[in-house]
């Protein structure tokens, strides 16, 4: 989440003219996306134009190198994404200004800001073909980040920046969080590639068509239903973070008709939307903190999912039957 870097007219016909996508013909900044900077560009060929995106890391995706790999096995799979575009002498990444950069075919679609149950059941099961996709990777990719340790070393950093009920409630949502994590049974629950991302600022549609899987940095291995804990923390809820049962559902049985989930993986949902709500809380709050000590980094308020961890914790969620799990 550090400082965003300008893109000029000379910085964008330095960075094409290494590439064989034709001539600029415009560019202009992508309004999504707080770690990275990314601008759409517009290029010529022939007559024809057409359109991309410029990412300029700010900081190292947490895919590190099987980041272009994971998104051409996706791309070859038929899924919705956008592989890395090669430069003229073959290579993944290019750099500006000693930052590595990334250029890939623009996806066209919206995102969603109140989505319908049938967006959120695309949604689900085009999560199941992407953990279908990646289950037998060529490549060995790195464990997700956010684990026990993160979580608690995060915690201490910045609970003096808390009120007294919001310290309350992080200790609480500390402890069960650390419950689940550190359970015997957590050792038997599918794990593979996750997204780890999958707002709906990630996720683009043309009507209730899913068109665009983006911004595959947090990529990472991990347990596959903290990619549906994610999504419904962001995707099914009401203004006030409440959560929409009823998409929910939605969500995990359009996922379960693809990949049917494990009797513990629905049983612990409501636990890992738990996990999954203070991990992101954690992160804008960890971001503010940088910011308020001086640091040149974007910032999303830490309210929402302060919200969502108190709904979740409150909360007995009642899920529907998917079909007849195993495990």
């Amino acid at each position: 989440m550090n400082a965003v870097t300008r893109l000029d007219r000379d910085d964008l016909e330095a960075v094409l003219g290494r590439y064989d996508v034709g001539e600029p013909v415009d560019f202009w900044p992508a309004a999504h996306g707080i770690e990275n900077s990314n601008y759409f560009v517009r290029t010529r060929t022939d007559g024809n134009l057409s359109e991309w995106v410029l990412t300029i890391l700010e900081q190292a995706p947490n895919a590190g190198a099987v980041f272009a790999p994971l998104l051409d096995l996706c791309f070859a799979a038929g899924l919705p994404v956008a592989p890395v575009q090669r430069n003229a002498v073959g290579k993944l990444q290019d750099s500006l200004r000693g930052k590595p950069l990334l250029l890939m075919p623009r996806l066209h679609g919206s995102h969603p800001q109140e989505p319908s149950t049938a967006q959120v059941a695309a949604l689900g099961a085009t999560i199941a073909k992407l953990h279908l996709t990646t289950r037998n990777p060529s490549f060995a990719t790195p464990n997700h980040p956010r684990d026990e340790s993160w979580l608690s070393r995060i915690a201490k950093t910045v609970s003096g920046q808390l009120t007294a009920d919001d310290t309350g409630l992080l200790e609480c949502a500390l402890r069960r969080v650390t419950k689940l994590l550190s359970g015997d049974d957590l050792a038997g629950l599918p794990k593979g590639i996750i997204h780890g991302d999958l707002f709906r600022d990630n996720v683009l549609f043309d009507g209730d068509r899913l068109t665009g899987l983006l911004d595959f940095h947090h990529a990472s291995n991990g347990w596959l239903i903290y990619d549906l804990a994610v999504a419904a923390n962001d995707w099914c809820n009401d203004p006030e973070g409440r959560l929409n049962e009823g998409q929910a559902n939605a969500l995990l049985a359009a996922y379960h008709e693809h990949r049917p989930l494990t009797q513990a993986e629905i049983e612990r949902f409501p636990d890992f939307m738990t996990y999954a709500a203070l991990a992101f809380w954690l992160s804008r709050l960890y971001a503010g903190a940088k910011a308020q000590a001086g640091e040149a980094v974007r910032v999303k308020s830490p309210d929402e999912f302060q919200r969502i961890t108190a709904d979740r914790l409150s909360r007995e969620v009642a899920l529907g039957a998917f079909g007849s799990p195993d495990g």
